[in-house]
């Protein structure tokens, strides 16, 4: 029997430790680490790029969807959910079959997850299609997000969006620039509009999105119109006549 290699990701010692326990008996999961956090999560699954992982939902700081969405991985993990939810959310998990394990985890629950396991150890483009449609239903009805996963190098910075004074997609990544600097998020454009405060990020064009608090003035041009935002001598083009509204 192939060996497949799992990482959990708690924010709870004890879950962590009392998953493990339960995952002793299959002798054909080998658990390869584990991450206390979601930018911890992003990092090591990145780096270890197990065939499987037990992903906590509800963590401080980034929860479990934000994680995998973060992912840059391909293809990605198996992933099994592990919540606290109440049971209108697992009804939620079982009609979109998305696989799950409910806190305190029962063994018998445990045991058919494990057996649903795809054979190719890794979910195919299909399956995380249908989570990543689940994750934006789930988190839909919410407000924006307090921190968002971004990246510059190797390292992965959890910016308030408040911070955030434009973002921009070329060639299908998303640059967001801030006071201190550009980097790039995990995102599509347009999944970050939906995750944004709509009261203070306005899409101005196909490519931009600003931070309505973070304009200074709007400036008149030949190809349309500048934005002057906070920062000094920062000047964001909106192509296109009637391409800004402030």
């Amino acid at each position: 029997m192939n060996t497949i290699r799992a990482l959990i990701v708690d924010d709870e010692k004890f879950s962590r430790v009392s998953l493990k326990k339960l995952l002793e008996p299959y002798s054909q999961i080998e658990i390869v680490d584990e991450a206390a956090d979601g930018v911890q999560a992003i990092e090591r699954i990145e780096a270890r790029k197990p065939d499987l992982v037990f992903l906590d939902i509800q963590m401080p700081g980034l929860n479990g969807f934000e994680v995998l969405r973060a992912l840059t991985l391909t293809p990605k993990p198996q992933v099994i959910f592990v919540t606290a939810f109440d049971q209108y959310a697992v009804k939620a998990f079982e009609v979109n079959a998305i696989d799950y394990l409910l806190k305190p985890i029962d063994e018998t629950r445990l045991q058919q997850a494990i057996g649903k396991l795809s054979e190719s150890k890794r979910m195919i483009a299909d399956e995380y299609e249908k989570i990543r449609q689940f994750i934006l239903h789930m988190e839909r009805p919410k407000s924006s997000l307090p921190h968002i996963p971004l990246r510059r190098g190797r390292r992965i910075v959890l910016m308030n969006p408040a911070d955030i004074h434009y973002l921009r997609s070329e060639q299908g990544v998303t640059i967001v620039v801030t006071q201190s600097g550009e980097y790039w998020a995990s995102y599509p454009l347009a999944e970050m509009e939906g995750i944004l405060d709509p009261q203070t990020f306005f899409r101005t064009h196909r490519s931009t999105i600003i931070n309505l608090n973070r304009v200074k003035e709007i400036v008149p041009a030949q190809s349309g119109v500048y934005l002057n935002d906070a920062r000094a001598h920062a000047r964001t083009p909106e192509p296109g006549p009637g391409a800004c509204a402030a």
